[in-house]
């Protein structure tokens, strides 16, 4: 293995060239030096230690404006990979995802919230199959991120009671997974995971900021701030869904009137008497006998969404989730339609919904932090997070 696999990107002009490499798609070294102004002699010496890593290989040649032809070069999807995991409150999402952020196996199941290391050992043997299946070299695996509901402590790597996880107290979930697993484990919220996956995702046609509202069993957001994600102190920004918007009922969370606990999947699957994936399932019916029920609380949504957006002012607001893009069709005009009304600058630019665009966001978000610190020794302390790759 070589050092910068081991060391990851040492200085900043490394970090350049493997972006712009990747941003590109397919570029030679003439190219790479015009778009860097860096000179021929580093990029050449920068290039021959990524086709040495692996991470960049070498495509043949391409056709040049003097009719000549050059060697070009591109990310090798092989050179890095990473799992994803979601931990969710009732099942578990693990991923299996390559430097270019393609994800080469997904495993879905459903759980109880039991004791948080028969969870951690299910992820590790998951983990280590995956990895056994597609033959990853030890030294082509940067590890595995992790993402769960809140609250977290992104300092400590603790996940401390989240709703519906009642033997969770202040669990050290990273520490132990890393412990379990042998790997470098990276800590962070769902729903900032699937803004990152957006991001990655979209990449130069992303609006530098926008906030996404990420709709799973319950309701959280993130806030994309030059194309970063703007964590909290302690990694818990954007908690929309406790936004008290009622005097009952008494959210999961244990404060009284949140909007999750008012009107969310989990809180009309529990009144139905069904699952959140069946709820799901029947409001993309045309003749959904929930429809009325789910529409009557999204003015409340609305509501948050309208004050959200004239706090922040982002450019987009984006839905998804594991569930987002399903229920987005029964939103998004609402919520266009308020925000047009209410929000505060809309005499000065349209304000957009839109549903988001990539899928299994949460995992392919994880992954890629797990990636991108891996290469680029971000610690775990940072109030504003990106993919610096």
């Amino acid at each position: 293995m070589g050092v910068l696999l081991e060391e990851g990107f040492r200085y900043s002009n490394q970090h350049v060239v493997f972006r712009t490499i990747r941003e590109s798609g397919m570029i030679t070294r003439r190219q790479l030096m015009q778009q860097t102004e860096l000179s021929f002699q580093t990029v050449s010496n920068i290039v021959a230690e990524l086709i040495d890593t692996e991470l960049v290989m070498s495509d043949g040649l391409v056709n040049q404006n003097a009719g000549k032809r050059a060697e070009s070069l591109k990310v090798n999807p092989d050179g890095l990979f990473a799992i994803g995991v979601l931990l969710d409150r009732a099942r578990i999402e693990i991923a299996l995802v390559d430097l270019l952020g393609t994800v080469r196996s997904f495993r879905e199941f459903n759980f109880a919230p039991s004791h948080p290391d028969a969870i951690m050992e299910n992820i590790s043997a998951v983990t280590q199959e995956m990895l056994h299946d597609f033959e990853i070299p030890e030294e082509r695996f940067a590890g595995i991120g992790l993402c769960t509901p809140g609250p977290i402590d992104f300092r400590s790597g603790a996940l401390s009671r989240p709703p519906d996880f009642p033997h969770w107290t202040f669990v050290p979930i990273r520490p132990r997974l890393e412990e379990m697993t042998g790997y470098p484990v990276t800590l962070l919220k769902d729903s900032h995971a699937a803004a990152l996956a957006e991001l990655w995702t979209l990449q130069n046609s992303a609006p530098s900021s926008f906030f996404y509202l990420y709709f799973s069993t319950g309701i959280g957001g993130a806030l994309v701030v030059n194309r970063n994600i703007w964590t909290g102190f302690s990694g818990n920004a954007g908690e929309v869904g406790h936004v008290r918007v009622a005097d009952s009922p008494v959210c999961d969370c244990g404060a009284v009137g949140c909007l999750e606990a008012v009107w969310s999947l989990n809180r009309l699957a529990r009144q139905t008497n069904q699952t959140v994936a069946g709820l799901v399932d029947s409001l993309e019916t045309d003749h959904s006998p929930y429809r009325d029920q789910w529409m009557a609380g999204v003015p409340l949504l609305a509501r948050v969404v309208v004050a959200s957006v004239n706090i922040i002012e982002p450019e987009w607001v984006i839905l998804g989730g594991p569930y987002g893009q399903r229920i987005s069709a029964s939103l998004l005009t609402f919520l266009n339609e308020a925000l047009q009304r209410e929000g505060f600058v809309r005499n000065l630019r349209p304000l957009t919904v839109r549903s988001a665009t990539s899928r299994n966001a949460a995992c392919l978000g994880a992954a890629m932090m797990r990636i991108n610190d891996s290469l680029t020794h971000r610690t775990n302390v940072d109030s504003m997070v990106g993919l610096n790759i």
